[in-house]
C-alpha cells in the first residue's frame, strides 16, 4: 500500500472512527500541551503500547469543546476499541510516528 499523506488519509472518511477523527482534526487548532487528541491516545493506552510511554507527561487545561470531543472519542473507543486503535495506527503511520 502506498504511503498516504496525512491529508489524504483524513479525506478518507472512516465511519467507525468519526469521533476520533473529529478529535484529531480539532486538535490541529490546539497547542501541543492542550491538544485533546494526544491526551486521548495516552488515556486509551495506544501511546504506551506503540511508543513505550505517554506522548506528553502533562497537559494544559482543556476547553468545553475539547472536552466534548474527547468524551465522544472515548465513548467511540469504548464501543469498538480494536477499530479505533487500528485507525490511530494508520493515522500515526501517515504522521510518520
Amino acid at each position: 500500500m502506498a504511503h498516504l499523506s496525512i491529508w489524504s488519509f483524513l479525506e478518507r472518511q472512516n465511519p467507525k472512527a468519526t469521533a476520533a477523527q473529529a478529535l484529531y482534526e480539532w486538535g490541529l487548532n490546539c497547542d501541543a500541551d492542550s491538544n485533546p487528541f494526544w491526551l486521548f491516545v495516552d488515556l486509551i493506552g495506544w501511546s504506551s503500547d506503540h511508543l513505550g510511554g505517554n506522548i506528553r507527561e502533562s497537559y494544559g487545561s482543556l476547553g468545553y469543546t475539547e472536552l466534548d470531543c474527547l468524551a465522544d472519542a472515548l465513548k467511540e473507543y469504548a464501543d469498538q476499541p480494536r477499530e479505533i486503535e487500528d485507525w490511530i495506527t494508520e493515522l500515526m503511520n501517515c504522521e510518520g510516528v
